[in-house]
């Protein structure tokens, strides 16, 4: 038997209304609310049990514009759906964190409790918000090497590849200037950029000042050993000593993930054959089905399925072989569509926008076609990524082949392109760009 790895996701590890089933009936989902709760209280934030709660609360951009908010409801929901899990009789052999995803394995562990993970996200957020430290982070679609060669290219002192979650997925953090030089630059070459939701350059040693604040604000936190098994990406190996889940902390703001590096050594020096995520959407999974042999079993949210108890029930019918399929690598959890693939979905690769109504149905197709999922769960209301869970990076990725396919210009750089997060929306996207389009030829492509 193949020992099972849980993962635990960052940033995107929230969705509004995910846990309002288990807080009614899980002891230990609301314990952990409140311990949350707690500590934002005194930091001066609003309580996020309300958004894990309520269903029509903010959704994931909204919830961005207060860092700190996101970040502990991403905590708050990792470390419940866990607990729920255990409670299940599945807690797995060892657990694994994509990003600040680490602290909440940490917590998850028992190295930290949940009041003091918390507190350390709350302190970092001070210290980040205290510094000049404007700037984000952006995925390419392509690999470490050409990440890193492109970072040279374009210069600068802040650009840097900074986590490594897939063969073809690498992140790069930098300044509010340089991003922005990275990103014209990939596109000039064809590559994907996607800017992600965070306002600081994560895991780079920019942040340098903000981590020697964060390592001094925490010292009196009561560290212990992990009372289950850890990997951890940051570290590059196991977390076996509180000295250990120290370094963590301290270093978690400067120091790069190798996300890709963490899951195949779990699996080829560790004997794992199962990875687990714990979440609302599918964000690690489609990483580890890129990473890893297709023979390797990937469990994962469900599409179309953002609440927790129905989530953890569909995970326990996968493990215990009933009718419900495996999210394999194989099948419902592919790597990201190319742009070729989607324009290869049309019969031609450029022809007129048809009506809106017919424009939205073709869309329902291509992303049910591309995604693996039930036309039916692309309603007009769906919102792509807080309902299906469609990640910013593969909505991009959908959207680039969408541009090819119609061969329309790419978007302004004024445009917020992920307030266009359903297909009626997406649809008027692309019929405003047609109609700006005047003049194709000196129209900017997508990359």
């Amino acid at each position: 038997m193949p020992y099972t790895a849980i993962q635990f996701p960052g940033l995107g590890g929230y969705v509004p209304g995910s846990l309002r089933h288990l807080v009614a009936v899980d002891f230990r989902v609301k314990e952990l609310l409140s311990e949350v709760d707690q500590a934002a209280r005194e930091y001066g934030v609003p309580p996020v049990s309300v958004t894990l709660i309520d269903p029509d609360g903010p959704d994931i951009e909204e919830l961005a514009q207060t860092p700190t908010r996101l970040h502990l409801a991403s905590l708050a929901s990792g470390l419940a759906l866990y607990a729920a899990l255990v409670a299940r009789g599945r807690p797995g052999d060892v657990l694994v964190g994509h990003s600040t995803g680490e602290l909440t394995v940490l917590a998850a562990a028992g190295c930290l409790s949940a009041y003091d993970a918390a507190r350390v996200i709350c302190e970092r957020e001070i210290a980040l918000a205290e510094g000049d430290f404007a700037g984000g982070l952006t995925a390419l679609r392509i690999g470490a090497r050409r990440a890193e060669h492109l970072c040279g290219a374009v210069g600068g002192w802040s650009l840097q590849p900074s986590l490594f979650n897939a063969p073809q997925q690498t992140v790069v953090s930098g300044s509010a200037e340089e991003l922005p030089l990275l990103e014209k630059a990939a596109r000039a070459l064809g590559i994907q950029a996607t800017r992600l939701l965070v306002v600081y350059p994560h895991h780079n040693p920019v942040l340098a000042g903000a981590a020697r604040q964060v390592a001094r604000s925490t010292t009196t936190y009561r560290i212990q050993e992990p009372h289950v098994r850890v990997f951890s990406p940051l570290l590059g190996q196991p977390v076996r000593t509180a000295g250990d889940v120290r370094r963590i902390i301290d270093r978690h703001l400067i120091d790069p993930v190798f996300f890709v590096e963490a899951l195949r050594e779990l699996h080829a020096s560790h004997g794992v054959g199962r990875f687990l995520e714990v979440g609302p959407r599918a964000l690690l999974t489609p990483c580890a089905a890129e990473s890893l042999p297709p023979d390797v079993e990937l469990l994962g949210p469900p599409p179309g399925t953002t609440e927790g108890s129905a989530i953890l029930d569909e995970l326990m019918r996968q493990r215990s072989g009933g009718s419900a399929p495996s999210v394999t690598a194989a099948t419902a959890a592919p790597a990201p569509p190319t742009p070729a693939a989607l324009s290869a979905h049309s019969t031609a690769s450029s022809r007129r926008l048809p009506e809106r109504d017919v424009l939205v149905a073709e869309l329902r197709g291509t992303f049910a076609d591309a995604l693996g999922y039930p036309e039916e769960v692309f309603t007009e209301e769906a919102h792509l990524e807080a309902d299906l869970g469609i990640a910013s990076v593969k909505r991009t990725e959908l959207l680039v082949g969408l541009l090819d396919r119609y061969d329309l210009p790419t978007p302004p750089a004024d445009l917020r392109v992920r307030d266009y997060n359903t297909l009626p929306k997406l649809a008027d996207l692309m019929l405003l760009l047609a109609a700006e389009d005047t003049d194709p030829s000196e129209s900017g492509r997508a990359a």
